[in-house]
């Protein structure tokens, strides 16, 4: 064998044991690394949505006492014009 074809068989050898494992290992990577990412997203999105429901809450609770806090100023109103 010359030294021509030497070489190509080395790359050839070192392309399918090396480079196409790498390659394949690579890939594997990025699509489990994606999906992490992805399940990430989605429980930030769910703790910003519970966020959200316990603003509402909270706004809730202060409309209600808000009404309470109305109902005794009338009451009080009232009483002081009799």
């Amino acid at each position: 064998m010359d030294l021509g074809t030497t070489l190509i068989a080395i790359t050839s050898v070192l392309g399918l044991f090396v480079g196409l494992p790498s390659a394949i290992l690579l890939f594997v990577y990025k699509i489990t690394k994606n999906a992490k990412e992805k399940d990430k997203l989605k429980y930030q999105k769910e703790i910003l949505e519970l966020e959200i429901e316990k603003q509402r809450n909270q706004i809730k609770l202060l409309e209600e006492e808000n009404k309470k806090y109305d109902a005794i100023i009338d009451n009080h109103n009232r009483e002081a014009e009799i």
